[in-house]
C-alpha cells in the first residue's frame, strides 16, 4: 500500500487524472458484463397475435411474475422458461382464437331474423371456421378470409364468386404450394368458387402467386425447400424455436443450342440410288406324255 501511494504521490495531476479514468472505465464495464451475465437470455414465445389474444397473454405472464420483453408484436421470456410456459398457456386455452365461426348461428332466432341477416351471419361464421382451420397450421399464426358472393337478382345471372385470404407467418414468405392448398381449401368450401378466384396474400411479401408452370417459381420452391431442411437440421440441435435461416437461390436458366456439321473430304456420299429387281421363270423338257418308249435309247 505505501508502495502505491508513493508513486500516486510522484504522479503529476495529468497523469492521475488519466489513471482515475481509466480506474472508472474499468469498474464500469465490469459491472456493465456483471449485469449482462445476470440477465437470462430471451426467447421469442408469441409474434404476430392480435391485441385482443396478445393481452389475454400478457396478463397471464404477469399473474405468474415471469419477465417480458414486448418488441413490437413478439413477446420475448426467459429461453429456459419458454417451452414450460408454452405448454402452460395452452392448458388454458392461450392464446386465444378470436375469430369466431359456426357459434355466430347459435345466436340467431327464429323470430326477427330476417333472410339477409341469416345469410350475413352464415357467411361470416363460413369465413372464420376457415380461418380456424388455416390458423391451425404450425407455420401460420393468423389468418384471414373474405368470401364475396353475389346476390341473386331477378332476370339476371347470378354473378361469380370469390375470396382472399390474408395469412402470417411465423417467419419468411409463404411458400407457393401452401398457397395453391389454401386456394384450393377455400374453393372446396364454397360452392360456385374456383379455385383461380381465390387470392391469397401474405402479410409480409404480399401477393403470393402459386403458379407451378412459371419456371420463375423454381428457384423460390427450390429455396424454400433448402430453408426448410437447414432449419430442421439446426432445431435439432439447438432446440426448436431457436434457429431462424434464410436461404436465397439463384438458378441458371440460360439455354445453349450447338450445331455440328462434320465434312469427310475422303469420303463420298451418294446423291441418289436406284434398285433393280428382275426374276424369270424356265423349264426344259417337250411337251407330251411320258412313255416307256420314250425312255429306251436310241438305236
Amino acid at each position: 500500500m505505501q508502495q502505491v501511494l508513493s508513486v500516486w504521490n510522484a504522479l503529476d495531476m495529468r497523469k492521475r487524472m488519466i489513471v482515475a479514468a481509466v480506474s472508472v472505465a474499468v469498474f464500469a464495464a465490469v459491472l456493465l458484463m456483471a449485469r449482462i451475465a445476470s440477465q437470462p437470455t430471451m426467447a421469442l414465445l408469441y409474434s404476430g397475435l392480435e391485441p385482443g389474444p396478445a393481452g389475454e397473454v400478457m396478463e397471464a405472464l404477469e399473474a405468474r411474475g415471469i419477465a417480458t420483453d414486448v418488441r413490437g408484436s413478439a413477446i420475448y421470456v426467459d429461453a429456459t422458461q419458454r417451452d414450460e410456459l408454452r405448454m402452460t398457456l395452452a392448458a388454458e386455452g392461450l392464446p386465444g382464437n378470436s375469430t369466431k365461426g359456426y357459434e355466430l348461428l347459435d345466436n340467431l332466432s327464429g323470430f326477427g331474423t330476417t333472410a339477409q341477416m341469416f345469410d350475413a351471419a352464415y357467411w361470416r361464421a363460413k369465413e372464420g371456421e376457415l380461418a380456424r382451420t388455416i390458423a391451425s397450421s404450425p407455420e401460420i399464426v393468423a389468418a384471414r378470409v373474405h368470401i364475396a358472393v353475389p346476390r341473386a337478382q331477378a332476370f339476371r345471372d347470378r354473378g361469380t364468386p370469390s375470396g382472399s385470404v390474408t395469412v402470417t407467418t411465423t417467419g419468411g414468405a409463404l411458400p407457393p404450394a401452401q398457397a395453391r392448398a389454401l386456394k384450393f381449401l377455400i374453393a372446396s368450401a364454397v360452392p360456385g368458387l374456383a379455385v383461380e378466384n381465390v387470392s391469397v396474400i401474405d402479410s409480409r411479401s404480399g401477393l403470393v402467386m402459386p403458379g407451378t408452370e412459371d419456371p420463375g417459381n423454381r428457384p423460390t420452391d427450390r429455396a424454400e425447400e433448402l430453408r426448410r431442411n437447414v432449419q430442421r437440421l439446426l432445431e435439432a440441435r439447438v432446440g426448436l424455436g431457436n434457429a431462424v435461416v434464410e436461404v436465397s437461390v439463384d438458378m441458371l436458366t440460360d439455354r445453349e443450342h450447338i450445331l455440328e456439321r462434320k465434312i469427310d473430304p475422303n469420303g463420298r456420299v451418294a446423291i441418289s440410288t436406284e434398285t433393280t429387281e428382275t426374276s424369270s421363270d424356265s423349264s426344259n423338257g417337250a411337251n407330251g406324255a411320258v412313255t416307256v418308249a420314250s425312255n429306251l435309247p436310241d438305236g
